[in-house]
């Protein structure tokens, strides 16, 4: 698979960047969920890149309050799913979350989100079913937590 061998490669990499026109950019090329007003204007919103040869491939939103981290999005360009990026991101955020005495990382995923869940799952969360949660629309919204 070429994303797997171009993601290990020295020239990638995942880190905490800053927020601005091109990432907010990127993230709404594939979600509307967020203004650009309020993603800007959010002091306790942080995001951390996925990079390849200074590419742009992977976003991940998270909100970090306290001793308490929040996954709010997460995408991952088109031709590099199913590699690991989403993943790393995650260990990644784990990391600043572990460095900033945050005991509690949580998410929410939609049902129909199977990849989603199933990369959640992978990084050692769990499901919290002792929540039933609807979106808007009435798909079921799967609460998931991870304990550090």
């Amino acid at each position: 698979m070429k994303y797997l061998k171009s993601f290990n490669e020295s020239n990638s990499s995942v880190r905490l960047i800053d927020k601005d026109q091109t990432t907010y950019d990127f993230i709404s090329s594939y979600l509307n969920v967020i203004s650009y007003d309020d993603y800007i204007v959010n002091y306790n919103l942080y995001q951390v890149g996925c990079f390849i040869n200074g590419e742009l491939l992977g976003l991940s939103i998270f909100k970090m309050v306290g001793d308490k981290i929040h996954l709010n999005y997460s995408v991952v360009s088109e031709d590099y799913r199913g590699g690991g990026l989403n993943v790393e991101m995650f260990n990644k955020i784990e990391e600043i979350g572990r460095s900033n005495g945050v005991s509690l990382i949580t998410s929410n995923v939609r049902e129909s989100n199977v990849s989603s869940l199933k990369s959640l799952l992978k990084c050692g969360f769990s499901i919290n079913d002792r929540v039933d949660l609807r979106y808007p629309d009435g798909e079921r919204k799967i609460a998931l937590y991870k304990k550090l």
